[in-house]
């Protein structure tokens, strides 16, 4: 099964055989063994450079996303009665793939706000109140609220997994392909294009620009602390990160965990592993791997492989053929449009391992779920 429509791509030790494995094993299991979706909401300043993000058509709306994503993937429809957010090419957000993978999964979501400029109008946790700074300036967020993110996650984390035999954590975060960037640099990770982007096609050097001006930054205000893995947030990183990885390390010492995302949660995985190397050792007893899709894994702009290997992280992708949509607008992620978002990824990996899903189930709901929030309102733009 896993060979047909989910495949690894890295896997040191057999974390991600033993985290796969562990997921298929709950398909039929019974009630115990079930699982929760979590996603991070979390916004950034760095968002509203044009050029940065494909996830929301303008600076303007890409603030909106994140709320809205979240009350489409609870709500099946936006509060209030707008539209789902659109790429700058009018490519629908990946919540129409989540949502569906989740359906069929029959997967309790929960949504957290890390810090956004405008909570959504659904139900949903509050870790955190303040958007990032853009990552230019070398001062994103203040230390103090770094941490206590992640020692909400750390919280939270141990919560759920009492409670639930796994976790899929998804984010969104428009502009957070570029923050990733940065605190891979700022660990001291070499990532330069390797980093996918939702646009089709990433600007490189204007990314590359942005996040050295942060780092330059933050090393002259000595906001960078070798010694201490969250300083990188502080400096050059979003609110979705430490509340993931704070989620991430203190689950997976009871249960496997799955980052459900492309370079984003490969930045987090990176976090992390810094955080089990520091004083205070955070070592995970589970599984925890990141999981996207192949239009992340294989995007020719980028090098999610080969950051994975660098990163040694457990890393699959799943394979949907959304070629055969009835829809543009789904069509258009073949080409390169979008890629990957609000745990897309990992949200059809569980529809298909623990909820027993074939591909043909997938896309047919997929289908269906974006006539149900798309097309029946107002059909977007199809690619070029």
């Amino acid at each position: 099964m896993t060979e047909e429509f989910v495949g690894t791509l890295h896997d040191p030790g057999a974390a991600m055989s033993r985290l796969l494995g562990r997921l298929q094993a709950s398909n039929g299991a019974g009630p115990d063994e079930k699982g929760r979706f979590v996603l991070a909401l979390g916004s950034t300043a760095t968002s509203d450079l044009v050029g940065i993000s494909a996830a929301g058509a303008s600076p303007e709306m890409r603030r909106l996303t994140p709320r809205v994503d979240a009350e489409a993937l609870v709500l099946g429809r936006v509060a209030g009665g707008g539209e789902l957010p659109v790429s700058p090419a009018g490519i629908v957000s990946p919540v129409v793939l989540t949502r569906a993978a989740l359906q069929l999964a029959g997967m309790p979501v929960t949504v957290v706000d890390c810090g956004t400029f405008s909570s959504p109008v659904c139900e949903f946790l509050k870790a955190g109140d303040q958007a990032a700074r853009c990552l230019s300036t070398g001062d994103a967020i203040e230390l103090a609220v770094v941490r206590n993110l992640f020692e909400a996650g750390i919280e939270l984390g141990k919560e759920w997994s009492q409670q639930e035999s796994y976790l899929v954590l998804g984010e969104c975060v428009p502009g957070g392909t570029t923050t990733a960037l940065a605190v891979l640099k700022a660990l001291g990770f070499e990532a330069d294009r390797l980093v996918s982007s939702s646009l089709l096609k990433a600007d490189h050097r204007f990314r590359s620009k942005i996040v050295m001006d942060g780092l330059s930054n933050a090393k002259e205000s000595g906001l960078l602390n070798a010694r201490e893995p969250l300083s990188a947030v502080a400096a050059v990183g979003d609110p979705m990160q430490p509340f993931v990885a704070g989620v991430a390390i203190s689950a997976a010492r009871r249960i496997p965990v799955v980052l459900a995302g492309g370079s984003q949660m490969l930045a987090v995985w990176a976090l992390v592993r810094a955080l089990a190397e520091s004083p205070e050792r955070w070592l995970p007893a589970q599984p925890i791997g990141v999981i996207t899709t192949k239009w992340v894994a294989f995007d020719s702009g980028a090098g999610s492989v080969d950051l994975a290997r660098r990163l040694d992280a457990p890393f699959a992708a799943v394979f949907p053929n959304l070629s055969r949509s009835r829809h543009n607008g789904l069509r258009a992620y073949e080409q390169g449009h979008v890629k990957e978002g609000v745990g897309a990824g990992g949200a059809m990996s569980v529809a298909h391992l623990c909820g027993g899903a074939s591909h043909d189930e997938i896309l047919q709901e997929i289908d269906q779920t974006y006539q149900k929030m798309v097309s029946a309102r107002s059909q977007p733009m199809s690619c070029p």
